[in-house]
């Protein structure tokens, strides 16, 4: 389960994901240089892992439906938050990676406990203050693209427009839109 089965660089190199036979991704990010030297230029430490894949069993086909993943593509970056696709042999699927150093603390209905008030003793209202925190990565699932391949997906392709992307099996080229997860255009 821990043999890598694909690796793609983001496109400024700063982080690196890796997808295993055991539906894992795990995400490196470049070490900063340090002012020691230029030995240390290349080095990757871990910066979040998750599990992007199932094993599954098609039912109709009696077909049961590996975890490993095919291919990972990172989509350039908008904003703060990465996204990443993953594929294993039949479902793709969108993910946002996105960090979180702070948390807000003074709430005006709750306690310090995270326990709702009584509304009755709120006299003033406060402004939350941002609180620094541990840098915690959070991976969440956007979307998941199925039922588009009849064989293994060998690979996916991110448009330049940011918005498509193409994924393709034996027979077969779809062209995806990453806000709609129930249809593609069959190119081939």
């Amino acid at each position: 389960a821990d043999i890598i089965s694909t690796v793609e660089f983001n496109h400024t190199g700063e982080l690196l994901a890796t997808g295993d036979k055991g539906g894992r991704v795990v995400i490196f990010q470049r070490e900063p240089e340090s002012k020691n030297g230029p030995h240390s230029q290349g080095e990757y430490d871990v910066y979040s892992t998750f599990q992007s894949h199932e094993p599954e069993f098609d039912y109709l086909k009696s077909l049961e439906i590996e975890e490993k993943i095919n291919k990972i593509k990172w989509l350039p970056q908008q904003n703060a938050a990465h996204s990443l696709l993953s594929t294993n042999d039949k479902t793709i699927k969108l993910w946002k990676i996105t960090e979180r150093d702070k948390r807000p603390e003074g709430y005006n209905l709750k306690d310090e406990e995270g326990k709702l008030k009584d509304l009755s003793t709120v006299t003033s209202l406060q402004v939350p203050v941002l609180k620094p925190m541990d840098l915690m990565v959070e991976v969440s699932p956007r979307r998941v693209f199925a039922n588009g391949h009849t064989y293994h997906i060998n690979s996916i392709s991110v448009n330049s427009d940011c918005e498509t992307y193409m994924s393709a099996d034996d027979l077969r080229i779809n062209l995806w839109h990453l806000a709609i997860t129930d249809r593609s255009f069959s190119i081939l």
